[in-house]
């Protein structure tokens, strides 16, 4: 959840503010409860809304490589691809 590169390692699920997250360590939870807007809240990666990473759906901003996007919903995600595979 700290960043948004993928990473592959053992999670754990925690509630917090009443959405599910998902974190590596105890420092990476502290960093979401001290940071929470800054962490937890990113733009759409199509329309650019501002979203929860909790309510998202993430993909890959370029196959094979590790950086994530975030989308609000199916719509936007295909869109994103649509647009990137012209």
């Amino acid at each position: 959840m700290n960043g948004d590169d993928i990473q592959l390692h053992k999670s754990s699920k925690v509630s917090y503010k009443n959405k599910v997250y998902y974190f590596c360590s105890e420092e990476c939870f502290n960093h979401l409860v001290k940071h929470f807007t800054e962490v937890a809240m990113v733009p759409d990666a199509f329309s650019g809304d501002s979203i929860n990473k909790s309510d998202a759906l993430i993909g890959l901003k370029e196959k094979g490589e590790p950086e994530l996007v975030y989308f609000k919903n199916k719509q936007t995600m295909n869109e994103y691809y649509e647009q990137r595979n012209k």
